[in-house]
């Protein structure tokens, strides 16, 4: 256990304390608020690129390990939990799935190293919304609900969240009681859509009048959204179900899940959802402006 700790414990605090160091050099030789952005954008795009290339090197090596491929075989009565969830169904054990049961310090190094940078982030986030403040105040002693009025809440609520997420995790690893962590891993390959993210903000910020490239930009976050962020959660419920030879996602959602896994799943699924409906209907309503500027540069042309 104190190998474990000290381990996980270095990955955290190195995490933090790179990512602090890089954001602490965007203040010098004096604070400004472009330079703080674009280097928090960066080292968004960075760490986001290489989490995702970790966490699929993670998965392809322990996936015939944690897969249980051919070792749990199709659901049978013996293979029910005794308890039954709210729906009246009963649950499959888990208590030998390889998929949950199973323990890497190398995937909980991943979600140490992950926790360390959204705390770190968080902390820029705020400075940026001190900077913006002072465009306006210069003066002023903000208080934390001043500073919130000039933060980007949605992202602070993402980070806040899955940063307490994954310390309620650290914990539970250090007392050698984590589960699940190649879920965890998985769930971490939303990761895939920050680049396009960034990319799309860097082309709109620096090169609006680049319209086709803007709309380009556009068009392949939908698609990376979409396929990082919603249809990855069906992916992963999937691979859950199949792991007790269920092929029915919505049967394993609605019938054999757990409540707090039914909820916390489907509330992160709709949530998702949502914002990627908002990001097609932003798209598509300036799809038309962009078009007709596009054809009237190629007429210029």
């Amino acid at each position: 256990m104190a190998a474990t700790l000290s381990s996980d414990l270095a990955a955290l605090v190195a995490s933090f304390s790179v990512y602090r160091l890089i954001h602490r050099y965007a203040d010098r030789p004096s604070p400004s608020l472009a330079r703080l952005t674009a280097v928090i954008k960066a080292t968004s795009t960075f760490h986001s690129s290489i989490m995702t290339i970790i966490a699929i090197y993670f998965l392809r090596r322990c996936r015939a390990q944690w897969a249980g491929t051919g070792s749990l075989g199709p659901v049978g009565k013996l293979n029910e939990s005794p308890g039954v969830n709210w729906h009246g169904w009963s649950y499959p054990d888990d208590s030998t799935n390889p998929l949950l049961q199973t323990r890497s310090p190398l995937g909980n190094a991943i979600t140490a190293i992950e926790c360390g940078y959204l705390l770190q982030d968080t902390i820029s986030l705020l400075r940026e919304a001190r900077l913006r403040l002072d465009l306006v105040q210069p003066d002023s002693n903000p208080t934390m609900g001043l500073l919130l009025e000039y933060a980007d809440k949605t992202l602070l609520v993402h980070h806040v969240g899955i940063a307490l997420a994954l310390l309620v995790l650290q914990y539970y690893t250090h007392q050698d009681r984590e589960r699940g962590v190649y879920i965890i891993v998985q769930f971490l390959l939303m990761n895939g859509s920050t680049p396009f993210l960034n990319l799309r903000w860097w082309l709109r910020t620096y090169h609006p009048s680049s319209t086709v490239l803007c709309l380009g930009s556009d068009l392949v976050f939908i698609a990376a959204f979409y396929m990082a962020r919603v249809w990855l959660i069906w992916w992963i419920i999937r691979g859950y179900g199949r792991s007790h030879g269920y092929d029915s996602v919505w049967e394993v959602f609605f019938r054999k899940m757990r409540l707090p896994c039914e909820v916390g799943t489907g509330a992160l699924w709709i949530a998702n959802t949502a914002w990627w409906a908002l990001l097609v209907k932003s798209v598509f309503k300036r799809l038309p402006k962009e078009l007709a500027s596009v054809r009237k540069a190629m007429h210029v042309d």
